[in-house]
């Protein structure tokens, strides 16, 4: 069962994990039949999840950071 809603998936694209899970409850809440429900559930347990990770910009910072110290390492520093 595919479960489709266009606002979340564009917010899980651009990883704003909390407002695609605030969407998935939104959906949820529209939804009848129990199946959905229970996908709608685990894809929201999957934004939560995803929310408690790292940020893009931190990631970058830390790859950054990682790769000047390994240029002075290389280089004597």
């Amino acid at each position: 069962m595919t479960i489709k809603d266009n606002t979340a998936e564009m917010l899980e694209e651009r990883g704003w994990w909390h407002r695609a899970a605030r969407r998935w409850l939104d959906v949820l809440d529209l939804t009848i039949d129990d199946l959905s429900r229970e996908a709608i559930v685990r894809r929201r347990d999957h934004c939560l999840n995803m929310s408690g990770q790292r940020a893009p910009d931190q990631r970058r910072r830390e790859y950054r950071k990682r790769y000047k110290q390994q240029i002075r390492y290389r280089d004597g520093y």
